[in-house]
């Protein structure tokens, strides 16, 4: 397969760009699909099969209405391994280039793509039929652009400078890559509350453990009943309201605290913590609500200076405080009314309203007595 393309220099990257059959970039190409299961190097978020036959649908469309003017940005494509293309110089002065692609090279069934599709997943799909009868490939000319030889690492900076302003793109992937790309220290120091999300979500102590869906691909069999990007503006809304945690200039102090707290908060509300699909306590507003309902026991912990041993047992107790205001079921319950940070702070100072500091201490005295007898 041979393509004619231009040589040049884009900002600072040295590519190839021109133009070919979207059946044939969609057969000498894969998308590398992150998975935090099966694949967690991979670039590409979950593809969405609607998006997909839209793109499809619109490219067709360009040869069934052809008095309809159409056109798309280029698709991205990385060569990852350079021995399956030749490039040999038609013009060397005008920057004129010929791609052949050994197409019998390449090995569709290995785990990582030898052409990674950097952008235009969703365009490239169907393109090459996709063994379906329903979408025939397509052989209708779209732009291109090809980089050589790009680690994983540029690979997935260059995915998130193209991203990151759409739309549509998917807000908890965008924030696992940049973990990814960016050292544990420096992340800390420049974004607190995504190291502490990504720690809360590694830590096998701590209850978000194996829930969190950080974008990509979705493994049918696992749970992932909270998005990472929604655990993160939690982590935020709690750091900037927790007045005590301000004192703190360890980022891992900080992190035990809010760990501790998220670990009595699963045990509070154990049956709602358990099922996303009739509770909605861990939807994105009911994380944020619970995460400025935190902010204010966290500090009314550290102010009474509650010994570290007993602290999520007093924290267990000003939660169980909260049940009187709110009940999460997803039918039934008062929450459904709430919704967005605005619904979120609503309900968070509904259930601030019946702190007790009082009560607590009863139950730490009650619970004294108790082992005392």
């Amino acid at each position: 397969m041979e393509f004619v393309a231009l040589k040049g220099t884009n900002l600072n990257t040295v590519v190839y760009r021109g133009f070919g059959a979207i059946k044939d970039i969609a057969a000498i190409s894969a998308a590398d699909t992150y998975n935090q299961d099966s694949n967690p190097e991979g670039l590409q978020r979950d593809l969405s099969e609607k998006h997909s036959r839209e793109a499809y649908t619109y490219a067709e469309g360009s040869r069934v209405v052809p008095d309809y003017r159409r056109l798309w940005p280029e698709v991205v494509l990385n060569v990852r391994d350079e021995s399956l293309i030749d490039i040999k110089a038609i013009d060397e002065r005008h920057g004129l280039y010929r791609i052949v692609v050994e197409e019998k090279k390449i090995d569709k069934s290995l785990p990582r793509p030898q052409i990674s599709r950097v952008d235009g997943n969703h365009r490239l799909y169907f393109g090459n039929g996709n063994d379906s009868e329903q979408w025939p490939p397509l052989d209708v000319p779209t732009p291109f652009c090809v980089t050589l030889g790009l680690d994983p690492k540029q690979e997935a900076s260059l995915f998130i400078d193209i991203n990151d302003n759409l739309k549509a793109m998917n807000t908890s992937h965008l924030a696992h890559l940049r973990t990814r790309l960016t050292e544990s220290e420096k992340l800390a120091a420049e974004d607190p509350e995504l190291w502490i999300a990504n720690k809360l979500v590694d830590d096998a102590r701590s209850p978000f453990h194996g829930i969190v869906y950080r974008g990509g691909e979705k493994t049918q069999t696992l749970d992932r009943r909270v998005n990472l990007a929604a655990l993160k503006t939690g982590i935020d809304m709690l750091l900037k309201e927790c007045v005590k945690l301000r004192g703190l200039e360890q980022i891992e102090a900080k992190y035990a605290m809010i760990r501790l707290y998220w670990n009595a908060v699963s045990r509070v509300f154990a049956r709602e913590w358990a099922n996303q699909k009739d509770y909605l306590l861990l939807r994105g507003f009911g994380v944020w609500s619970m995460s400025i309902v935190g902010a204010e026991i966290i500090d009314r912990c550290i102010a009474r200076r509650v010994p570290a041993e007993k602290l999520e047992t007093e924290i267990v107790e000003y939660l169980r405080q909260t049940r009187k205001v709110v009940e999460w079921d997803y039918k039934d319950g008062n929450a459904r009314g709430y919704g967005g940070r605005i619904g979120a702070r609503q309900l968070a100072e509904n259930m601030k309203r019946v702190l007790s500091d009082e009560e607590v201490d009863m139950g730490s005295l009650a619970r004294s007595l108790t082992k005392a007898l």
